[in-house]
């Protein structure tokens, strides 16, 4: 099974389907190629949980980067220490065991990672060109949403725990 393959298999086992018609064209491309990246460059053994759509979301670390251009976003990764420090070990191949710089280095290069092949994917299909901002780590935070949409909540469940990943469309129209 290849993994376009798996992809669909992992999302047809979760609400992704009835959530669909809720979300834009470029929040289910964003969640689709999350879910191949991570099965890609993290772990095939993953799940994704009941997907979303909520006004305001507290993470208790923010690690985070926005995608701009039309339409902007704004993702983030969310997840107790221990999950994080996990993930941050399968990503790297390196042998961590504290939340400590190489951790939170780890975890960023993994979201620019993604959104970096998801915009140049969106930029080779003829969707849209965007760009990056650098991606940051700060403390705890609450993110909210705009008026025009919500948060898009995409729990990855992982051998070791779950990971909350975050999409908020910042502007750009509805389809």
């Amino acid at each position: 099974m290849d993994t376009m393959e798996q992809m669909r298999d992992v999302l047809s086992r979760s609400n992704y389907e009835s959530l669909s018609s809720s979300m834009t064209d470029f929040i289910k491309e964003y969640i689709q190629k999350l879910i191949a990246d991570i099965l890609t460059y993290v772990n095939t053994d993953i799940s994704v949980g009941q997907i979303e759509l909520v006004p305001e979301y507290y993470l208790n670390k923010e690690l985070s980067q926005e995608i701009t251009g039309i339409p902007s976003a704004y993702s983030a990764m969310d997840a107790p220490e221990n999950v994080l420090i996990s993930f941050a070990a399968q990503y790297s191949k390196e042998d961590v065991n504290e939340y400590d710089l190489l951790v939170k280095e780890s975890l960023l290069d993994f979201l620019n990672l993604h959104n970096g092949l998801f915009v140049v994917q969106l930029s080779k299909l003829n969707i849209c060109e965007l760009n990056l901002a650098a991606p940051k780590q700060n403390g705890a935070f609450l993110m909210t949403s705009p008026a025009t949409g919500d948060i898009t909540v995409i729990p990855v469940t992982f051998p070791y725990g779950t990971i909350r990943f975050l999409l908020c469309e910042l502007d750009g129209s509805r389809s």
